[in-house]
């Protein structure tokens, strides 16, 4: 006799498509893991108002066995938001019919990726999901970038994602200060010597440029009036 999987057994489980090893579930098939070390709060709005203005990203992974959440506990938490309705720009958006993905067989279901693993390989994926010494970092230069190219400067959906005016403004000058500090830290003992201090300090001006060659053009005409200069960019 075949043995029927647990995705199997949960009504509308649908496969994403020929050779994909992911199925669409719904959303109260899923199991949060009680152990879950990442605490989720205000941010799920935020992140369910990201979702309607775009569509359903990466998809929830779970334990094959037990449909226990290994990754994605926050969109879980954001799925269940939307289907209770979420105001976006003043009008209440989801509901009970919310299609997650433009391509789901139906309302109220979201990609699920299982994966065969046991309790204790399940624990570590969640762990591992969660380290910050497995992630990389955000060069700030390039999210700034990325923010702007097609939104507007404080726009709903890119302030949601905590890429709004203000957080992009600290962000660029967080890289300028981190800029300097390295370039302070590798100097060597004989630039140091000549720095001009008073009591320990060093005293610098930082000149907003309206773009390369502007900088390049000052670059050039303080140091012929022999001025040391360091070029930054954040």
């Amino acid at each position: 006799m075949a043995k029927t999987s647990k995705a199997e057994a949960v009504p509308n489980a649908r496969v994403l498509g020929e050779g994909v090893a992911a199925v669409y579930l719904p959303v109260d098939a899923l199991k949060p893991n009680p152990r879950n070390p990442r605490i989720h709060g205000a941010e799920v709005t935020r992140l369910a108002k990201t979702i309607l203005r775009t569509t359903w990203g990466a998809p929830v992974i779970a334990q094959a066995s037990t449909l226990r959440i290994i990754g994605g506990h926050g969109r879980l938490e954001a799925a269940k938001l939307i289907l209770a309705g979420v105001e976006v720009d003043g009008i209440l958006r989801g509901g009970s019919d919310h299609r997650f993905d433009r391509g789901a067989p139906g309302p109220a279901l979201v990609p699920v990726r299982l994966v065969d693993v046991s309790d204790a390989e399940a624990e570590a994926m969640t762990l591992a999901d969660n380290a910050t010494a497995l992630q990389g970092r955000d060069d700030a230069s390039l999210a700034v970038e990325m923010a702007t190219r097609s939104f507007e400067r404080g726009a709903p959906l890119m302030a949601d994602m905590g890429y709004g005016a203000d957080d992009l403004d600290r962000m660029v000058r967080a890289a300028g200060d981190a800029v300097l500090a390295a370039t302070q830290g590798n100097a060597g003992d004989e630039s140091k010597s000549t720095e001009p201090q008073l009591g320990g300090l060093q005293y610098r001006i930082v000149v907003e440029c309206d773009g390369e060659g502007h900088q390049g053009e000052l670059l050039e005409r303080l140091e012929a009036e022999g001025l040391r200069c360091k070029p930054l960019m954040s």
